[in-house]
């Protein structure tokens, strides 16, 4: 029964380019981690304190953002071609990561935080909204 099933699949995948292959692979590690995003709802609510309507808000411009960025990115993609939307998107969101974790706004938010280690506990909204994980 098992190698017949090997077999089969064998047969019906041997064709297909080692590129295409490596593609699979990729998008397979990608979709792995999206993952996580499920369980940052548990995260949120049970380690970091925020309430289930906190943590709604949360994936809700979550999926807000994913969803503009997919149809944005799509048009872009029409207009200029789909190697220089990724160029730019992923050089620039590196970027933006760097000047996340360096501005001030970043480093109050992680000193005001609750759970940040001897920072004084906040029960503000905005605080629980601008807090790191950590």
């Amino acid at each position: 029964m098992l190698h017949a099933t090997a077999r089969t699949y064998r047969n019906a995948y041997s064709g297909i380019s080692r590129e295409t292959w490596l593609l699979s692979l990729i998008i397979l590690i990608n979709r792995s981690g999206t993952m996580v995003v499920p369980f940052m709802t548990l995260y949120l609510t049970q380690k970091m304190g925020y309430t289930v309507g906190e943590a709604g808000i949360v994936f809700g411009l979550f999926g807000a953002g994913a969803f503009s960025g997919a149809w944005l990115g799509g048009k872009l993609t029409d207009k200029i071609g789909f190697y220089p939307v990724q160029l730019i998107t992923l050089t620039g969101g590196g970027i933006l990561f760097i000047i996340l974790g360096r501005s001030p706004f970043a480093l109050v938010a992680a000193e005001t935080c609750p759970t940040y280690p001897g920072s004084p506990r906040s029960s503000k909204t905005f605080t629980r909204f601008a807090c790191l994980p950590g």
